[in-house]
């Protein structure tokens, strides 16, 4: 958003819609792949430069902020997206126990704790 603000457009490369959405940067190229893999296959050149195209043409293409393209490229073998659903149910516990452990911190005396990440964003707009 920094370079956004300084009229220097960006595009975020992302494989994780979820986390994404929740982020909402200025322009999002999509890519409905395995998590590591945000600009295509290894070992698939051709490809990546594909994807990589696409999502500069973004930067011509959409001016809207927050706005996610998904790009169309689909992932050979789709098992992943089932492996990793069942991964993410195995896991739901120990992520919800380690996030109200590690993410917050004690309020002020007799206040609610507060989250950490808000407190960075919060000394990081101050900077801006």
């Amino acid at each position: 958003r920094v370079f956004e603000r300084s009229g220097i457009p960006t595009v975020m490369m992302s494989s994780a819609r979820d986390i994404t959405d929740r982020v909402k940067p200025p322009r999002v190229a999509f890519l409905d792949y395995p998590l590591g893999n945000a600009v295509g296959r290894p070992g698939q050149p051709d490809e990546q430069k594909a994807i990589l195209r696409r999502a500069l043409h973004l930067l011509q293409t959409v001016a809207e902020p927050g706005s996610t393209v998904t790009l169309d490229f689909e992932w050979p073998d789709r098992s992943w997206v089932d492996a990793l659903t069942r991964q993410y149910e195995s896991e739901a516990e120990i992520v919800v126990r380690q996030r109200r452990e590690a993410e917050f911190e004690p309020g002020p005396a007799g206040a609610d704790p507060v989250h950490y990440a808000a407190r960075e964003a919060e000394a990081i707009g101050h900077l801006l």
